[in-house]
């Protein structure tokens, strides 16, 4: 039976061709996915597999502190350290990111997409994470060193001034040393300067503080035997790892990383495949229809249900591996190409071999044959089921399940949608908005499910429009008599436009949102002032900035991560008078001035989350421990503030560093905007090349540039779904026509000519493609209308429906129809009307 199927998927090449073609796309797209990314991974995972020191002590944070805000200790444990048995030194050490290097023509150091780290200069080779190549150890607070990478890259040379912008300020010293890259870690192959222990934490901290201390074992000292030691000695404010469990924390993070990112690439694909799926259904079942005197005549000579039934479904393995196979070699050949066009951009990323893994080859068949198999499970049952007998009649059809089953399937999966819409939109905010999106899947597929009951009324009126001719008629009844083969042909399309119209309206919602919260929530600051890649920068930007001529008032944000419960916050820290003119705020409860009483300010939304009022006390933990807060007022939602806000005394108390996120700049009266503007760029421009100065406008741009960033990408890799529905089109109506291939010769013998043979068949293809673009836009748009509605507190007050986008769609999707017509019409326009005629 499988040199059968193998034959028969061989003699038919062209039926199914356009299965395989899609099976192929799906698993081109994981595939190269799961390749790009373990290469990626593996590279970046040699960074972890060396480490200079036996053991690590680093401070147990509450939360993640994040790499420009380090969690940090004061050397003293260093000494406790010292004292442990086994222990030949401990060295204390400070690494902290979000310094930029600068070229001798003042543009920053390329980090690669990534950020540039200062370290404080090791007081034992022992542990040192790198190593002296030339020149002297940095000694006071004009001298540095850096790595040789960076110094190549720059142009430097010892002795040349560098100017390096820290967290805390920026600064020029003496490239005093050249050193080798870090060995290990967050900071390997990223550009680094190194200053002197003391340089180091008032460059990178403001204060005093080390990130961690290295430890090197006494000859023969057992690594486990000291850690434990070493742990028992500082209690649980700290963690004590070995060299080998630093490597792994690495990788697992690392693992954790890719694997998001992969996992959402692999998601699209299975959008892809999911769709494919339809395409697959309605071959395997017009080919069975077609084949049924076939299938019959080998019940007729012994073959059992179970070997026809087989015999279908090693034709879908066939295909399946066939698929899979080419897939697996393209997504292999795209993971190469994205690594030369990293290069060729000058992003160039660490250097590994490329990474086939065994897990990606299984995956990827599992995936392509799974799938083609599940789609042709079906149409072999039916196969299975052709009585021998029928092999002697003319008129032998495939048996077809009764849709009443499905039809009530679909009704429950209907109503239980809409019981999650009303529990979604009743709770609000993020878990409101996963109700919302669950229950408009269930809403999707219970369409899917209903398609044979409906499409036949909708696609009649959908066509009333294009008139009564003949081949309208005709195409729209062709449409019309197979309602299972129009409805699942039609839902691949529906899906993929429902995903890219809901898409639309989010991306459009949330820009009209951001313009909107921008224009109420900027007071009177005409300028806004921010450093690029969202890092923290000196307060002697906004020194220099209130100089400038024209300036009446700069106001500071300051901004950390916390968390209260299992929630995570943002926590803001305002200066004084920031909240009465330069950010607009309306209070539900109380006022600004329990911000001097070292009270909090909270969003509605957060309270509603955290379930408190004014008067209660919430516990926020930071990277410095946790702290009691007490509610002072509740806010309305507020894009600029959203979530804990306190003023810069309490924030500094709760953790904070004294480095700003934002400033606000308010004009005065009767200057310009624009050369306000350009005084604050002269000012601050020189030694910070990174802030970036706007009015509101371009303020508004920048925030709305990631979503239309987003939505490219997204529309990118949902543009493959559309492809393979329409290819499903075409599949259907190349069937359909070795299908109807009698009745094709017989209109054409009564008459109908070659070019009205070809519109009725584009009529078809447009009755289906209307079809599935109708549903897909009303799902898409109720779906993210709904979602909008939920989110309403959260940031998203504003729905923008973009009626000219969705109907350029619309009108795009119905010319894809056409075109999906064009090689099927020629096909039946060709065939020979007297052999036509005389098909069986």
């Amino acid at each position: 039976m499988l040199k059968l199927a193998v034959r028969s998927v061989l003699a038919h090449r062209l039926r199914f061709l356009l299965c395989t073609v899609a099976v192929t796309l799906g698993i081109a797209f994981a595939s190269g996915a799961m390749v790009f990314t373990d290469t990626l991974s593996t590279a970046l995972k040699k960074n972890f597999a060396v480490s200079t020191a036996d053991l690590t002590v680093t401070p147990v944070a509450p939360i993640d502190p994040g790499t420009d805000r380090p969690a940090t200790f004061q050397s003293t444990l260093a000494d406790t350290i010292s004292a442990v048995p086994g222990v030949a030194v401990a060295t204390p050490q400070l690494l902290v990111g979000g310094v930029q290097i600068l070229t001798p023509d003042g543009k920053p150091v390329d980090a690669n997409n990534g950020t540039g780290f200062g370290v404080s200069w090791p007081r034992d080779a022992r542990t040192a994470p790198f190593k002296l190549i030339t020149g002297a150890p940095p000694s006071g607070g004009r001298q540095l060193a850096m790595d040789e990478a960076t110094v190549n890259r720059a142009g430097y040379h010892l002795g040349d001034q560098v100017r390096v912008v820290t967290p805390t300020e920026s600064v020029t010293a003496t490239l005093a040393a050249i050193i080798t890259p870090a060995a290990s870690g967050a900071a390997a192959g990223a550009p680094m300067v190194s200053f002197d222990g003391a340089t180091a934490q008032r460059l990178l901290l403001g204060t005093t503080g080390w990130t961690s201390i290295s430890i090197a074992l006494e000859p023969g000292a057992d690594a486990d035997t000291v850690r434990t030691a070493v742990s028992t000695a500082l209690g649980d404010s700290v963690k004590v790892r070995t060299a080998k469990q630093v490597t792994a924390d690495g990788e697992r993070e690392l693992d954790s990383t890719f694997g998001g990112v992969s996992g959402v690439l692999v998601v699209f694909a299975g959008i892809a495949l999911f769709v494919g799926a339809f395409l697959i259904v309605n071959t395997f079942s017009m080919v069975v229809a077609q084949r049924s005197r076939e299938l019959a005549m080998l019940r007729a000579i012994g073959a059992s249900r179970g070997q026809v039934t087989g015999t279908v479904l090693a034709e879908s393995v066939t295909i399946g591996v066939a698929g899979s196979t080419l897939g697996l070699l393209i997504g292999i050949g795209v993971a190469v190409i994205s690594q030369l066009v990293y290069e060729s951009l000058d992003l160039p990323i660490p250097s590994a071999s490329l990474q086939v893994t065994p897990a990606t080859v299984i995956a990827s068949y599992l995936l392509g044959v799974g799938i083609t198999v599940a789609a042709a499970i079906p149409a072999a049952r039916r196969a299975g089921k052709l009585p021998p007998i029928a092999a002697m009649r003319d008129d032998v059809t495939v048996p077809e399940r009764s849709i009443l089953v499905r039809v009530l399937i679909g009704a429950f999966m209907l109503l239980m949608a809409l019981v999650m819409y009303a529990i979604g939109l009743n709770a609000g905010g993020l878990p409101g908005a996963i109700l919302i999106v669950f229950g408009g899947t269930m809403v999707i597929l219970s369409v899917v499910l209903l398609g044979p009951l409906i499409s036949r009324y909708v696609v009649r009126a959908l066509m009333a429009p294009f008139g009564r001719k003949a081949p309208v008629i005709l195409g729209r009844r062709n449409a019309e008599r197979n309602p299972r083969r129009t409805s699942a042909t039609a839902s691949a399309l529906m899906i993929s436009v429902s995903l890219i119209s809901g898409l639309l309206v989010l991306a459009a919602s949330v820009k009209a949102s951001i313009d909107q919260s921008i224009s109420d929530d900027l007071g009177n600051s005409e300028i806004v002032v921010e450093s690029g890649g969202s890092l923290s920068f000196s307060p002697q930007v906004a020194d220099r900035a209130a100089k400038v001529d024209g300036v009446r008032s700069v106001h500071q944000v300051r901004r950390l991560d916390g968390q209260v419960g299992t929630a995570t916050v943002q926590v803001t820290g305002v200066s004084d008078g920031t909240l009465d003119g330069p950010i607009t705020v309306k209070y539900d409860t109380g006022s600004a001035a329990v911000l001097a009483k070292g009270q909090a300010l909270l969003p509605r939304n957060l309270a509603k989350t955290l379930d408190v009022t004014v008067g209660k006390s919430i516990e926020l933990a930071t990277a410095t421990g946790k702290h009691k807060l007490t509610v002072g007022a509740i806010l309305a939602p507020n894009r600029q503030l959203n979530g804990v806000v306190l003023s810069i005394p309490a924030y500094e108390s709760v953790g904070g560093t004294a480095t700003d996120r934002t400033l606000y700049v308010d004009v005065a009266e009767g200057k310009q905007v624009g050369q306000v503007r350009a005084g604050i760029l002269d000012q601050v421009s020189k030694d910070y090349p990174s802030i970036q100065v706007r009015d509101q406008h371009a303020y508004a741009a920048t925030a709305r540039a990631p979503v239309n960033g987003v939505l490219a990408g997204i529309g990118f890799l949902l543009a493959m779904a559309i492809l393979i529905a329409l290819l499903g089109i075409v599949n259907t109506l190349a069937l359909g026509v070795v299908e109807r291939t009698r009745e094709i010769g017989l209109l054409r013998a009564i008459g109908m000519d070659r070019p009205q043979l070809r519109r009725m068949l584009r009529v078809e293809s447009i009755a289906i493609t209307l079809l599935g673009t109708v549903l897909g836009l009303l799902l898409g748009v109720g779906i993210a209308a709904s979602v909008q509605s939920a989110m309403v507190d959260n940031g998203l007050g504003v729905r923008d429906i973009p009626v000219l986008q969705l109907v350029i769609a619309a009108v795009v999707a119905g010319c894809f129809g056409v075109l999906a017509a064009v090689w099927p019409s020629r096909r039946a326009a060709r065939l020979d009307v007297l052999r036509a005629i005389a098909s069986e």
